[in-house]
């Protein structure tokens, strides 16, 4: 007696036989991809046509194009345009910008420009900075504030690091916040704080550790002796200020 025979197993199908009689139709499909891909990025539609400048007044926007460097004959989106905000972002006289782009091919450079703050000055240097304490290519008229520092030189979009400075500077805001007007700060050779205000009046603040306290005293001095000639206020110990008269 015969024994049955086994059906044979099927093997099935490996996905590359399955998709062997579409292979025509899968390479035109990856051609086509490529094809596009290809058109999209060298479409003339693509090419920035139109770059805007805003928010500039005194930094020329020829410049500040120069410096973006978009080029026009490449296609907008695929640019680095955080590249192209770094380069305007070292315009000395620049602090934040911002670049946009809008479909098909606009581009919008947003900047916003530093302001000078203050002057340091020397008997050689003069650097016009902001608040960041940044040298800028900017001119400063008389009316800003200037700090007495005996520092190098350095080139517009340069940081200012000398502690001094520094100080100056905050010292600068503790007055401004009191309302009191000064039209130049410096250390002396003791390291103690000098002011002078518009009227040529020499505030001698000592050590600006505790010069919350100090600053409270000009207000009411500058009151109590309104339309005398005053030649300095000592406030090196504000327990005790003394007013020299001229």
């Amino acid at each position: 007696m015969s024994r049955p025979r086994k059906p044979v197993a099927r093997r099935k199908r490996s996905a590359a036989a399955r998709l062997r009689p579409f292979w025509i139709v899968l390479v035109l499909l990856v051609a086509g991809g490529f094809l596009g891909v290809y058109y999209a990025m060298t479409w003339p539609g693509f090419r920035a046509h139109q770059i805007a400048v805003i928010g500039n007044r005194r930094v020329n926007a020829k410049e500040i194009l120069h410096h973006a460097a978009i080029n026009r004959r490449i296609n907008v989106w695929l640019q680095n345009m955080r590249a192209a905000a770094d380069r305007v972002g070292a315009i000395p006289d620049i602090g934040q910008v911002t670049i946009r782009r809008s479909f098909p091919a606009s581009v919008s450079i947003v900047v916003r420009e530093r302001h000078p703050f203050a002057v340091i000055r020397t008997a050689s240097v003069r650097l016009v900075i902001d608040r960041d304490l940044r040298v800028l290519d900017a001119q400063a008229g008389p009316a800003f504030p200037q700090f007495i520092v005996n520092i190098k030189p350095l080139a517009p979009g340069k940081d200012v690091k000398d502690e001094r400075v520094v100080r100056l500077r905050d010292d600068y805001d503790q007055l401004e916040a009191a309302h009191v007007i000064v039209v130049s700060l410096r250390y002396d050779r003791f390291g103690d704080l000098v002011a002078v205000t518009p009227r040529g009046v020499q505030i001698l603040l000592g050590d600006d550790e505790d010069l919350t306290r100090k600053v409270a005293l000009i207000g009411p001095i500058l009151s109590q002796t309104a339309g005398k000639r005053i030649a300095a206020i000592d406030l090196r110990a504000p327990a005790t200020p003394v007013v020299r008269y001229k």
